[in-house]
């Protein structure tokens, strides 16, 4: 939390006054012996300090006793009920307890009591908005009152944030650019706007500010992390875990760090280190769907599908809908013998009957138990869905089954040629879609 401002009192210097002092000791820290001056100068004028009321709240507002906080706040307005600051601190308060809209309303009333436009007030009114069902576009609007007001890099970061959240991603990338070219920017807006520009597909833009942050504070883990995501992306695993390993030195419990720190050793084959690394991922967030999905897929790679099938089903658990995950539970229940896996193929594909890699093996699944002429009919749509989508590992490996089959009805099969390249197994188990980290 920030230090409170002095401007409270108007008699901070009148002969005598030790108002300075309180103010000294309360920036040093020296809390104890801050409340002591206080608890003296309010015997010595009656309770009626305002300065010591204040510095009291700000005391116990730092030790999170905020309700105590409050009340010293609002002896301090009763004594000067024209005074905007007590106000904000109250506010503050009522924030950090989650009582969004009792400081959504303080906030305004400190701006009516405001003589001037505060960009400080602006910016508290947009966070409060957005956490406030029903207001959030008046956020929007606060935060780039903020900006004109003159809030600097925090109002412009704010009103990023917002505009991303409401989906505004032009919008966003345009208050970045904003900001970037308007102030000094620290290591946190550079990560989040270079996160951004990744996100939107401008990779130069975006290794661009990621350096910057990372040059600020090499152990930003934001900017370390996504940075890592762009090296993966062009298959630079080496200097990927290089940047992964400065974000866990940086953040330890960092459950991104860990899972794509896992995935990237998987691709060097260091089994026994990656499997670390996930579990490790789905220790500290044993909520996550991506971090159980991504150890299941570790498990499954390295032939244990029992164990990959236990982790699997967490994951579909958290998030039913995710097909790629029902489709690695229907391949580790195949590995295991289970005859429900061709339930689980089928939901799969039901889930998303537009995903070639999905069609793929449900097609491979039905070679291998004999069904040729379903398996026939699944390439077939393969084939139909890689003509709009051309993938040049797909075609390969549809290719490949083909030539394993029969001659049932092949020569009407046309395999399109590929024009992107992915790391994509028949079986799924080099899933593209997984090393690509999108927890930033």
């Amino acid at each position: 939390m920030q230090k409170h401002s002095t401007s409270i009192a108007n008699d901070d210097f009148i002969r005598g006054s030790r108002n300075w002092l309180l103010h000294t000791r309360y920036v040093r820290g020296e809390h104890a012996k801050c409340m002591e001056l206080a608890e003296d100068l309010q015997k010595q004028t009656n309770n009626t300090h305002r300065f010591a009321y204040y510095i009291k709240g700000a005391v116990l507002a730092d030790a999170g006793r905020l309700q105590e906080a409050v009340d010293k706040f609002h002896s301090c307005i009763r004594l000067q009920p024209q005074d905007p600051e007590p106000l904000k601190q109250v506010a503050k308060c009522l924030y950090r307890q989650g009582r969004f809209q009792l400081a959504l309303e303080a906030y305004l009333e400190a701006d009516k009591l405001s003589k001037q436009p505060d960009p400080e007030i602006y910016c508290a009114l947009a966070e409060c908005a957005s956490s406030v069902a029903g207001v959030g576009g008046a956020g929007v609007e606060w935060a780039r009152g903020a900006q004109a007001a003159g809030g600097g890099e925090r109002a412009a970061a704010l009103l990023a944030r917002l505009l991303l959240g409401a989906g505004d991603v032009p919008g966003a990338l345009a208050a970045y650019d904003h900001a970037l070219a308007s102030h000094a920017c620290g290591a946190d807006t550079l990560a989040a706007a270079g996160a951004l520009s990744l996100r939107a597909g401008d990779s130069r833009r975006a290794f661009q500010l990621l350096g910057e942050a990372l040059s600020q504070q090499p152990t930003q883990h934001a900017a370390a992390l996504a940075l890592a995501a762009m090296l993966l992306q062009h298959k630079d695993v080496d200097a990927a875990l290089a940047r992964l390993k400065a974000a866990l030195s940086a953040h330890p419990t960092c459950v991104a760090a860990h899972s794509n720190l896992g995935l990237a050793l998987l691709t060097k084959k260091k089994f026994v280190a990656a499997l670390t690394c996930l579990s490790r991922a789905a220790t500290c967030a044993p909520l996550s769907a991506r971090a159980a999905h991504n150890l299941g897929l570790a498990l499954l790679w390295c032939r244990r599908p029992a164990s990959a099938f236990c982790r699997l089903a967490c994951a579909a658990a958290l998030r039913p809908t995710r097909h790629h995950t029902v489709l690695l539970i229907g391949i580790a229940l195949e590995r295991l013998g289970d005859s429900r896996a061709d339930a689980a193929y089928n939901r799969a594909v039901a889930l998303s009957p537009e995903d070639p890699l999905v069609r793929l093996n449900l097609a491979g699944r039905h070679a291998r138990a004999g069904r040729l002429a379903d398996a026939v009919e699944e390439a077939r749509i393969v084939a139909q869905l890689l003509e709009y989508n051309p993938d040049a590992q797909l075609s390969s490996h549809l290719a490949t089954l083909l030539s394993l089959l029969p001659k049932i009805e092949l020569q009407e099969i046309e395999i399109p040629a590929g024009e992107s390249e992915h790391s994509t197994t028949i079986d799924g188990t080099e899933e593209t879609k997984e090393f690509q980290p999108d927890e930033v």
